[in-house]
């Protein structure tokens, strides 16, 4: 049995998976066939993604980079999403839980887009609650 998930949510393509690894689709098939979720795109998606900067150990540089940037991307990611009108906004790489999540309340979205593992929309459509 499965409970409709109603919400709209973008996701943004990690690095390793999307980038290095060519997989684009596997995970939007997944949110796609998640009942009640729409999914919207942000601009810069596929191979034209953007990276959260948490990869590769760029989320330990965060405080050398505060002084030579205007914002950090994870934070600019965070506007390109909000931009869609999402809700949400759907993940699958464990560097961006704490990425995206610090992002929304440094832009001052919290309440406005929530963060969520791919994983915990399909775990939300099988055990409602």
């Amino acid at each position: 049995m499965t409970t409709p998930v109603e919400r709209t949510v973008t996701y943004h393509d990690p690095c390793y998976l999307s980038r290095v690894n060519g997989e684009y689709e596997a995970p939007r098939r997944l949110l796609r066939a998640i009942p009640g979720l729409t999914l919207v795109e942000m601009p810069r998606n596929r191979e034209n993604g953007y990276c959260c900067g948490g990869g590769g150990g760029g989320m330990w540089l965060d405080s050398f980079s505060r002084d030579h940037t205007t914002m950090r991307l994870s934070d600019r990611r965070v506007l390109e999403a909000v931009e869609t009108g999402a809700q949400g906004l759907a993940i699958c790489c464990p560097y961006e839980v704490s990425r995206f999540e610090d992002a929304v309340k440094a832009t001052g979205n919290e309440g406005r887009l929530d963060v969520r593992d791919i994983a915990e929309l399909i775990d939300a459509a099988m055990h409602p609650r």
